[in-house]
Parts: structure tokens; C-alpha cells; sequence
């Protein structure tokens, strides 16, 4: 277990003060015993007064610590010691700018609590290797928490490292296949299964259950993105089982891959009725049917509120984006990793699932009031 540093600092002190009374034999001669105990009873009252007044004084200025509108999960106490929290995430697609928002207003919060967060670029490569060099690099750092997305299979031993380290380990946004107990205390997401599902109703609606599709993808490797198609797939099966799917391409969260996959669809496939994205840079699709005129006739299913998704719902080529609350997300996951390094908590259920809703071109209004502002 690593000691802070005022943790040390407390041993020197105490330390010199045991010194201090071993060598007090030799003290003032009119010194009585007597003299002595008084003053120690005096002084220790004093320490006392003095501890409980900052104690009462630091938890009265947590309780007025107001919960920020990114997060639903408030710190339960505020950490006598100085806590650091290292949060670590990629940046291939405007889906992190508001990852990072959430963590840009827990850094904020708990600074009230004795706490700071640090941040560590992972890049843009979403793969098993990215994470674990990174993880490599912040272990080595020891800081008490380490919140993270894994994303891919492979990652599990290095989140391990992490625990075994004696670092509290939180998972957030997606891990990988192997969702066992591998050290992390919790995990922070949306349910990635009913996302697909939710997206298969729109859909379902949107062709009449009839009709060609066609599916990019981020990574068929990458446990959320899969568990979005392959929830898109079964309910559609239920829903409409006559609706083809004429084409699955990876576009590795990239804008123009997604775009020029879009293209090629659209293009194999004049009579495609909708393109499901289950990634990042789905604007990509939605610029493709755009320029290609066919707005109205080829609706884009995708993922998040991102101001380029918002974009293209209020102009209609996004006939539904699904949200998964990034902001809450991140910042619930690193409050989460501070109430377990400082009290110990755990939660009951490891996966904490953030609310998702749905932005259509027919609800923009509703749901977002100030979209005209987002897509400036």
C-alpha cells in the first residue's frame, strides 16, 4: 500500500515528538511532573478543539457542493489525504470531445474533494495494443485510481496489472468479450444490446419492413460495436425478417471511411432504404446521402448526439441517433473510482448503465431546444 505524502509527513512528526518526550528527563529544572501533564492535557484539547472544528468546517463545505448537470453520481465524502485519479481516453472522433466534457467538469467537482484528475491521450488506434502500452505507462505512475476504456479483447490482463498494483480500476464506454472478474471495480456504458434493438424499431418503421440495408461498423473485433449490430440484427429478425442486409464494412470510427463506404453502398445498391452505423463518424454517411440527392429516400441510423449528428437529423439524412450520454458517463465513472479508493464502495451490479434517447428529425425541438445553436 503506498503512503501519501502527508501520511509520511504525520510519521516525521510523530516521530520527533516521541524523540522529544524520551529526551524530556533532561528539562527545565523547575519542571514539575506535575507542570508537565497539565500542559500535555492542554495542548491535546487544544489539537483536539482544533481537528474537530476543520473536520465540521470540511464537511460542511462539501455537503454545499453542488452535483453538475454531466453527472449522476455524487462523492460520499470528501479524502482527508490528497487523491489522484488518472482518466485515461482516445481522440479519433468528435464522440471523445464530449467524453471529455464530462471529465473536464468531475476534474472541477472533485477538486472540492481532495482530489485531481489527470488525463492521459491514448491517440487515435482503438485497439488492445493502444490500451495496454498506455495502461503500462500510467501503472508505472501509481496514482490511486485509474479509469479507462479497454475496448478490446485483450486488454483484461493489463486492467488486472492495474488492480493487483493495488490502484482502483474503473471501465467505461466498452470492454472486451471477456467480461469476467479481471480486477476492475465497476464499468460506466449504455447497454449496448438495446441500443441495436432500439435502432432496429427505427428501422423496422422507416422501410415498412421491407427492403435492402446496409451496416458499417467501427470494428467486428470491438465488443460494443458488435453487440450494437448483433442486437440491430436479432430484433430486426423479429421485427422484420424480410429486410435484407446487403453489405457489413468496418470503418474503424473514421469520418471518411464511413463516407466512403457510404458511397459504395449507394452506388452497389440503388434501392438501399437504410445505412446502420455502429460507430463513430456515422456524418460521414449522412453527408454521402446528401450529396448523392437521395435525402428522404435512404435514412442513416447511428449513434450519439454529436453536433455533426445533430447536423444531419435537423436536416433529415440521420432519421435517429441514439444516445448514450458520454458525459455522464465519464464523469459517473471517475466519481465512481473515488468513492472506492476513499470509502470502499462497490457497487452491487459491476456494469452502470447511463440512459440513452433518441434524437429524430420529428423530436429535435423537444429534445434539444438550442439545436439550432449546436449546429452553427
Amino acid at each position: 500500500m503506498r503512503l501519501s505524502r502527508k501520511k509520511v509527513l504525520a510519521m516525521v512528526l510523530a516521530t520527533g515528538l516521541i524523540m522529544a518526550s524520551l529526551s524530556g528527563c533532561g528539562g527545565n529544572p523547575g519542571e514539575t511532573d506535575s507542570t508537565k501533564t497539565n500542559e500535555t492535557a492542554t495542548q491535546e484539547a487544544a489539537t483536539t478543539q482544533e481537528t474537530a472544528a476543520t473536520d465540521t468546517e470540511t464537511t460542511a463545505d462539501t455537503a454545499d457542493v453542488a452535483l453538475p448537470p454531466e453527472g449522476d453520481v455524487a462523492a460520499m465524502e470528501a479524502s482527508k489525504d490528497p487523491i489522484v485519479i488518472n482518466f485515461m481516453s482516445f481522440n479519433n472522433n468528435p464522440f471523445w470531445d464530449q467524453i471529455n466534457e464530462g471529465r473536464d467538469a468531475v476534474t472541477k467537482y472533485l477538486k472540492n474533494f481532495n482530489c485531481t484528475v489527470e488525463y492521459t491521450d491514448m491517440g487515435s488506434d482503438t485497439t488492445a495494443q493502444a490500451v495496454n502500452n498506455a495502461l503500462d505507462v500510467v501503472i508505472v505512475k501509481e496514482p490511486d485510481g485509474i479509469v479507462v476504456c479497454p475496448m478490446a479483447d485483450g486488454t483484461e490482463a493489463y486492467v488486472d496489472k492495474a488492480a493487483k498494483a493495488e490502484i482502483s480500476v474503473v471501465t467505461y464506454l466498452s470492454e472486451s468479450t471477456n467480461q469476467g472478474d479481471f480486477g476492475r471495480i465497476a464499468f460506466s456504458g449504455s447497454d449496448a444490446i438495446t441500443g441495436g434493438q432500439e435502432a432496429a424499431k427505427k428501422i423496422a418503421e422507416y422501410t415498412g419492413g421491407t427492403g435492402k440495408i446496409g451496416v458499417i461498423t467501427g470494428y467486428l473485433t470491438m465488443n460494443q460495436h458488435e453487440q450494437r449490430r448483433n442486437g440491430m440484427l436479432d430484433e430486426l429478425a423479429k421485427l422484420a425478417p424480410d429486410i435484407q442486409v446487403v453489405a457489413t464494412v468496418e470503418a474503424h470510427d473514421s469520418t471518411e471511411q464511413t463516407y466512403s463506404a457510404a458511397k459504395d453502398m449507394l452506388t452497389a445498391n440503388p434501392d438501399l432504404k437504410v445505412i446502420y452505423c455502429t460507430a463513430g463518424g456515422p456524418y460521414g454517411a449522412a453527408q454521402a446521402v446528401k450529396e448523392m440527392g437521395l435525402t428522404g429516400k435512404v435514412g442513416v441510423v447511428c449513434f450519439d448526439w454529436v453536433p455533426d449528428n445533430v447536423k444531419y437529423v435537423a436536416s433529415g439524412e440521420i432519421i435517429a441517433a441514439v444516445s448514450q450520454d458520454p458525459q455522464a458517463m465519464a464523469f459517473n465513472a471517475i466519481v465512481m473510482c473515488y468513492n472506492n479508493i476513499v470509502t470502499g464502495w462497490k457497487p452491487d451490479t459491476i456494469i452502470q448503465t447511463t440512459e440513452s434517447d433518441i434524437l429524430t428529425p420529428e423530436n429535435i425541438a423537444e429534445k434539444l431546444p438550442n439545436y439550432q445553436d449546436i449546429i452553427k
